[in-house]
């Protein structure tokens, strides 16, 4: 991961209210974390608000289909050198787009095709009666459901099931999935929407694996919103890592700098938007933020990360002491502690960039390494 990567995410992802992309472990703890999230960035927009139950339950089923599937692959194959799960959300406008990917065995997939096909042949009333034949069949039931997450993912979005299937070894298979769930004023038929191609979450998957990117969250950084994510890493981190000297550094990383993108980012309607990405080799992780901030204060804040940069770890020891003491304003008012936390932590110099964005804003990158 690069200071370019993380802006040319940004970019990808501008027009979007939310974005989330999430591999790594996909516990029922994990999946209320991360419906709490999308929960949170939808009810935060008025218009959209109504759509958040039928988002849930199509999020629901998508965890679902990840897990009955990873489950079972996970027992012939090492999971962590594959990243054979991910999980994506995005709000453009007044659409969502829900896509899972996950590994699926090549003798399975003519199967699973003539399923996705027939059920996107059927229109809302035949739905809900292949349905209902199903789950009053209890030799169908007990065979897995039969399809009744996709059946149901299909009713509960009124849209048909996008999907894709790209060869991973001889015996495997990506199985990509998307659903979207249109506004209210919007119609697939008559084509009024932006219409995002399965291709594009096939794209995010292959730059997620080549990051080792566990998590990229785009969208609003207010102190609800960082809290599920917060929740999120911290049970990853519980599953993967044993040392926990290793987990307080992270974590502390971490707070800080979605609290920094919390306080600084500029602010449009009440929100303070940015992106953050978080990646693992090994033991070792990586942490991206970005933000847009105010030009005036480019070059007060590119002084203090140079300052730091100068500085080993006695001399950030000794300038965070004097600054708690003092409580010397810094960077738009805040006493700077933040920062010079992040860079204690940090295994090495911080990664900064500073981008023009417009006429009033630069885009801030920032990359820690702990």
């Amino acid at each position: 991961m690069l200071l370019d990567d993380l802006y040319s995410t940004f970019l990808t992802l501008k027009n979007d209210n939310l974005s989330f992309i999430y591999q790594g472990d996909f516990s029922d703890d994990i999946t209320s974390k991360i419906i709490n999230l999308s929960e949170y960035n939808i009810s935060n927009i008025s218009e959209l608000s109504k759509m958040k139950k039928k988002v849930s339950l199509i999020m629901v089923e998508c965890f679902q289909n990840i897990i009955r599937h990873g489950d079972e692959i996970d027992k012939k194959i090492k999971s962590s050198a594959t990243h054979s799960r991910m999980f994506i959300a995005r709000n453009i406008g007044a659409n969502h787009y829900i896509t899972s990917a996950n590994l699926i065995e090549n003798e399975n997939i003519p199967k699973l095709r003539e399923k996705l096909e027939n059920i996107n042949k059927l229109n809302k009333e035949e739905l809900k009666a292949l349905y209902m034949e199903i789950l009053s069949n209890e030799d169908l039931s007990e065979k897995g459901g039969a399809g009744l997450g996709l059946i149901e993912m299909a009713r509960k979005s009124g849209e048909k099931l996008e999907y894709d299937f790209t060869t991973f070894n001889d015996k495997l298979s990506y199985f990509y999935l998307q659903s979207k769930i249109l506004g209210s004023e919007q119609s697939s038929e008559a084509g009024q929407y932006l219409h995002i191609p399965i291709s594009i979450a096939r794209n995010f998957h292959a730059k997620v694996i080549s990051w080792n990117v566990l998590m990229v969250y785009k969208g609003d950084f207010s102190q609800s919103s960082i809290l599920p994510m917060l929740k999120m890493i911290e049970n990853n981190m519980s599953n993967q890592l044993d040392e926990l000297k290793v987990k307080k550094l992270v974590y502390i990383a971490l707070v800080e700098i979605l609290q920094n993108i919390s306080k600084h980012s500029k602010e449009v309607g009440g929100l303070r938007e940015g992106i953050f990405l978080m990646g693992q080799k090994n033991k070792s992780y990586v942490i991206s933020s970005g933000n847009l901030i105010y030009n005036e204060d480019v070059p007060s804040l590119k002084k203090q990360l140079d300052t730091l940069n100068s500085l080993d770890k006695k001399g950030l020891n000794e300038l965070y002491k004097s600054t708690l003491l003092t409580g010397e304003d810094t960077y738009n008012g805040g006493a700077g502690l933040g920062l010079i936390d992040i860079a204690r932590e940090s295994d090495g110099k911080l990664e900064y960039n500073f981008v023009p964005f417009d006429n009033k804003t630069s885009f801030f990158s920032l990359i820690v390494r702990v």
